[in-house]
């Protein structure tokens, strides 16, 4: 039921860093490195994965154990966000390689790096397929969950307000597995899957183009963690997961895939950057709850439409189970 859009094509990055060295050494200061889910934004994902774990409702990949659920070792480290790097990531959030394939990607003048983060995937079994986080003049991922902001993207009545992202992903594993399997057609099309080079990178249009990453390391060092688990990189180029009440688990450096995704907002030129400078066509929530309330209607779904909808658990798992595909149901 869900509306389909077909992704720009991704443009190729043969060297994504002058020296990936600057990378390396941002990841050891920064050290240690919290779960992804870990972040504020995935707090109702986190709730719906608790949730269902009581009720052995939860995706393949998750794990129960004392009924919590254990995830996927994905660590994540933000180095910027609207343009401010962390010391040491300048070179990376204001990279000229960067700039100029998003340029070339939406045919854009105007390019404003938003989100600037690297994934640490410890050895796992295969992730689930997943398309990114959308963005929208006045509702963004700072302030409304990961599944609305997907569910507005792909109910198609929203593109007016839509901010265009431009995604650079460039990897740094030398490792068994980790393949980058992607649906250039969309969620209905057939997956290409490669074994990207390191400092290999790819910038792409990861709102609409669903995408994973295949099993990581041997199956014997597969693993799940609870959501306040932590990874470093230590002086010695060895990996470090510790969890409260458990040994830590030590890997080497080539046992763990590190990924930076570096995200920008492209604009075609000045006047449509203005737009989105000035807010006076932002949204808001109600406008929001609104139009989506209205679409689920024309689709033969009710959902509730009053003014605190979006705090009522029923909303939010009628309008993901009209507009999401299973995988990003939580």
């Amino acid at each position: 039921m869900r509306t389909i859009t077909r992704p720009r094509s991704p443009v190729v990055i043969e060297q994504a860093l002058d020296d990936p060295e600057v990378l390396l050494g941002v990841l050891e200061r920064q050290s240690p490195h919290p779960m992804t889910l870990a972040g504020a934004e995935f707090a109702e994902s986190r709730a719906s994965l608790r949730a269902g774990a009581a009720t052995g409702n939860v995706p393949p990949f998750v794990e129960v154990v004392e009924g919590e659920p254990r995830i996927p070792p994905v660590f994540r480290t933000t180095w910027g966000i609207d343009g401010k790097p962390v010391v040491g990531a300048s070179t990376i959030v204001f990279n000229p390689r960067f700039f100029h394939a998003a340029q070339r990607l939406y045919d854009a003048e105007v390019v404003r790096p938003y989100f600037t983060y690297v994934n640490i995937n410890a050895p796992s079994g295969q992730y689930a397929r997943h398309t990114d986080i959308p963005a929208f003049r006045g509702v963004s991922r700072e302030r409304y969950p990961t599944w609305l902001l997907n569910c507005m993207l792909h109910s198609g009545c929203f593109d007016r307000w839509r901010v265009r992202i431009a995604t650079a992903v460039s990897w740094y594993y030398r490792g068994t597995g980790g393949e980058f399997t992607y649906w250039p057609e969309g969620w209905d099309g057939d997956p290409v899957t490669v074994d990207p080079p390191y400092n290999y990178g790819v910038m792409g249009d990861n709102d609409f183009m669903p995408h994973r990453v295949e099993s990581i390391g041997a199956e014997a060092d597969h693993a799940n963690y609870g959501f306040d688990a932590t990874i470093t990189l230590t002086p010695d180029r060895d990996w470090v997961i510790e969890e409260p009440g458990h040994e830590p688990v030590r890997h080497g450096f080539n046992d763990v895939r590190v990924s930076l995704s570096w995200k920008a907002f492209v604009f075609s030129d000045a006047a449509e950057a203005r737009i989105h400078d000035s807010h006076r066509d932002d949204l808001d929530e109600s406008t929001v709850v609104t139009l989506l309330a209205e679409d689920c209607a024309r689709r033969g779904v009710i959902v509730p439409d009053e003014t605190d909808a979006l705090h009522h658990p029923e909303f939010g798992s009628r309008v993901r189970s009209v507009y999401l595909p299973s995988e990003l149901r939580f």
